[in-house]
């Protein structure tokens, strides 16, 4: 998932499609454990902002109905590997996070992971997940964030911001999604702050939880 400005991109969207395909296994070692904890218990329908290549249909049961909010056309064709590899029905919605058109209150689980980061306007965003969110329906996220003031980590993102925000579509190494989750309104947030140490420096602070409506 990524903003306006690049979710067509014909030179980046390729790319990023194929590195995000062979990255999976490695993110799976990264993430796999926090995923299958937030995505336990699932129901048998999921809305998945920005699944990209379909790196979380592995945590997902078989037969799952998974709706992806995925503007990136590029994506479409992995994900529909996926879908077949891992035995899921797909919904593919190409459109972006800020203008979700599924109704109001009629979901009861959400899904997003390293997303938030490359959207427009966030805030809007998440706003549209509350939105269609049914009362105490859930919402799962994995997200990377802003650094603390006045460390290495907040110096290296800054300087390396414009670059990858390039080659990454639209994604933002220094966004404070944290605070946007905290002033969301949701009547329960459950949000955890940690580093994650890889090679992508950039990423290394993140939060993970769930939110409930």
């Amino acid at each position: 998932m990524m903003s306006n400005d690049f979710k067509n991109n014909t030179i980046l969207g390729p790319i990023n499609s194929w590195m995000f395909k062979m990255l999976s296994g490695y993110m799976d070692y990264l993430f796999g454990k926090s995923k299958r904890e937030l995505f336990k218990n699932h129901p048998e329908k999921v809305v998945e902002i920005g699944p990209g290549a379909g790196a979380n249909m592995r945590y997902l049961a078989k037969g799952t109905k998974l709706i992806a909010i995925e503007p990136n056309i590029h994506m479409h064709k992995n994900l529909k590997k996926s879908a077949k590899k891992y035995g899921i029905t797909l919904e593919i919605k190409t459109i972006v996070g800020e203008s979700i058109d599924l109704p109001d209150n009629s979901v009861d689980f959400v899904a997003c992971t390293l997303v938030m980061c490359s959207v427009s306007d966030p805030a809007k965003c998440i706003a549209q997940i509350k939105r269609i969110l049914k009362p105490s329906g859930v919402f799962v996220f994995v997200e990377h964030v802003k650094a603390r003031k006045n460390t290495l980590l907040e110096l290296i993102q800054n300087a390396t911001h414009k670059p990858w925000h390039w080659f990454f579509e639209g994604c933002n190494t220094n966004r404070d999604t944290k605070s946007l989750l905290e002033s969301a309104g949701f009547s329960s947030l459950v949000l955890e702050e940690y580093n994650s140490y890889s090679p992508f420096i950039p990423i290394i602070p993140q939060i993970r939880g769930r939110a409930m409506k």
